[in-house]
């Protein structure tokens, strides 16, 4: 767009309404679509579901009023367009003091960038979708006592899936950018040392979750997806496809620090360079050892233990006042317990909300349930025994 990739950065303000003309000098329909913006439909750019498209030769006018601030970016919505680099950053200053105070800026685009035209991506995908893994596990590994033990591996095969499928493209086939350099252009983000610099990152890839540090300094995270939030300070951060979060760090060195936007699965990184003067680097960390999934990643790892009746062995429930769950003793007796005929299931029911027997305003701490037998502040009627060291934590890759 207008000759560079990434786009033209828009810089609005709120309560402004801005007029924008873009004309199409391309051989096909095109579009643009304003993510994360509040638009009229008809504004949103969508081909076929908010307006007809932009079809080549012709110029199309979005004009629409500005109702927020924030991190926002823009990309086409036709085809495979934003692949080809249809994408720029949105920032969007506030109409009165910005919450978020700051000494100087810089604009974070992160992307992938393949010489491989984005419809043959798409199509080796489709015949064979670990096409663009050369991560996979090997007969060697296994030998040396890598990655997974064989009943494992013998087990995952048996369901036809790779525990190294983390991304479907991955560092064979994608250049990672920073608002269109690569890892060796050395893009620079000027400081002074003790400024406070805001970096608003934004993932602008087609197909790459990317883990951000910048090592020998700490990241505080006070915005996500243009919204401000309570800052977090931490070492690292991961952010999905179309996501922004704006940090604030502090450098106080008169040193280079490297930026890295690591791909998920470890084949490979953006790089830029924040330093007091052009020309400076730091040392570029070397990529970190691939994940290799587990069926708790994959959700179907839970250690549910469906035996019996007891109590949920494993789990401190001393913080929920008002539930006594020694009364949960086994399934048939809170069966029993419960009295369905009060629940109102007829189309009567539904009508008063289903649950027509239910007190919802007696439904306090220690105050039994009208319709539901049991003792107070007990939950006698709900059998949930048995599940003895659940554990659903979905494991993170960074």
């Amino acid at each position: 767009i207008n000759g560079t990739v990434p786009a033209p950065l828009i810089r609005l303000r709120e309560g402004q309404t801005v007029r924008l003309l873009v004309e199409n000098g391309l051989d096909e329909q095109t579009s643009l679509h304003w993510h994360g913006l509040i638009v009229p439909f008809q504004m949103d750019g969508v081909p076929g579901v908010a307006f007809p498209g932009i079809e080549k030769g012709t110029t199309f006018t979005y004009e629409f009023p500005i109702v927020q601030a924030g991190t926002y970016w823009y990309h086409s919505h036709s085809g495979l367009q934003e692949q080809m680099g249809l994408y720029g950053p949105i920032v969007i200053d506030p109409k009165g003091v910005d919450p978020i105070q700051s000494d100087r800026e810089h604009v974070i685009v992160l992307s992938d960038h393949s010489q491989l035209h984005p419809h043959r991506i798409f199509m080796k995908l489709k015949k064979q979708s670990g096409y663009f893994n050369r991560q996979q596990q090997t007969l060697a590994g296994l030998l040396k006592g890598e990655d997974q033990p064989l009943k494992d591996r013998l087990d995952w095969g048996k369901m036809r899936m790779d525990p190294t499928d983390v991304a479907d493209v991955t560092g064979s086939n994608y250049t990672y950018l920073v608002n269109g350099h690569g890892p060796q252009d050395n893009w620079t983000g000027l400081f002074k040392p003790g400024e406070r610099v805001r970096l608003r990152v934004i993932n602008a890839s087609a197909m790459t979750t990317f883990n951000v540090r910048i090592p020998g300094l700490k990241l505080s995270v006070v915005q996500a997806d243009g919204l401000n939030v309570r800052p977090v300070e931490v070492d690292e951060f991961q952010i999905g496809v179309a996501e922004t979060y704006d940090v604030i760090v502090t450098p106080t060195d008169e040193r280079a620090y490297t930026l890295v936007g690591e791909s998920v699965d470890r084949s490979g990184m953006a790089r830029a360079t924040l330093s007091p003067r052009e020309g400076m680097a730091a040392e570029v960390p070397p990529l970190r050892k691939r994940p290799v999934a587990t069926m708790k990643d994959m959700g179907m790892d839970m250690n549910m233990d469906m035996s019996g009746g007891g109590s949920m062995q494993g789990m401190d429930h001393s913080g929920m006042p008002g539930m006594d769950h020694g009364s949960m003793a086994t399934a048939e007796k809170s069966a029993a317990a419960m009295d369905h005929s009060q629940m109102g299931h007829g189309a009567a029911g539904a009508g008063a909300g289903g649950m027509a027997g239910m007190d919802h305003g007696a439904m306090q701490s220690g105050v039994t349930m009208p319709g539901m037998a049991g003792t107070p502040g007990a939950a006698g009627g709900m059998a949930m025994g048995g599940m003895a060291g659940m554990d659903m934590n979905m494991r993170d890759f960074s």
